[in-house]
């Protein structure tokens, strides 16, 4: 069953630009849209804000008998922090998770842990146990270039990079998740509501 919810999210992304004003740094207002798990949750899913944080953003958080995930957005990926609320083992699929972009593009993800050269590997499924937590992220693994040039050798897109206009797009998360035997998906869809320009 699809759970609705209005919750801002702030997400400020650093970008370089060469037009007029040179560079700026824009904030992107984020909402979560609503959260679909199937099967459905056993009982009625919750969904609450928590407080703004320092940076600008804003913490959100989706819980069920089973699960309490805490998001955080940053311009290129989806942090988050996962409590198993049930008295069994959760273990989460990575193979199967993936990021529905704004064109409706399914792409692989990869999550923290894993080396940026091994990206395109199979990557093991994760367990948490009864009462335990993990902090990770989410990262399409397409948005990630080698870059000799960059001190990391590396280089990650952003998820948005297209100002106003992206207001209005969708993109979903989908998380696969085991839980006491069950197998779920949930997938987490954000719609886009604002861009602020703000220059240096």
């Amino acid at each position: 069953m699809t759970k609705g919810g209005h919750i801002a999210l702030y997400v400020c992304c650093l970008f370089f630009m060469t037009g007029c004003g040179g560079p700026r740094i824009g904030i992107y207002t984020i909402r979560l849209q609503d959260v679909e798990s199937v099967p459905l949750s056993p009982t009625r899913d919750m969904m609450f804000s928590t407080a703004g944080q320092p940076d600008g953003t804003t913490q959100y958080i989706y819980e069920d008998p089973s699960v309490r995930i805490t998001w955080k957005l940053t311009n290129t990926r989806f942090g988050f922090f996962l409590e198993n609320l049930s008295a069994d083992t959760l273990t989460i699929d990575w193979e199967r998770a993936s990021y529905i972009n704004q064109y409706l593009d399914t792409l692989r993800v990869i999550h923290d842990g894993i080396d940026f050269s091994a990206r395109d590997s199979v990557q093991k499924v994760t367990a948490i146990p009864p009462d335990g937590s993990l902090e990770d992220f989410l990262l399409p693994a397409s948005n990630i270039f080698y870059d000799p040039d960059n001190f990391t050798l590396w280089r990650i897109n952003y998820l948005f990079y297209h100002r106003k206009g992206n207001i209005g797009q969708n993109v979903s998360v989908e998380l696969p998740m085991t839980i006491e035997g069950i197998s779920y998906r949930y997938r987490f869809r954000f719609m886009i509501d604002d861009w602020k320009d703000v220059p240096f």
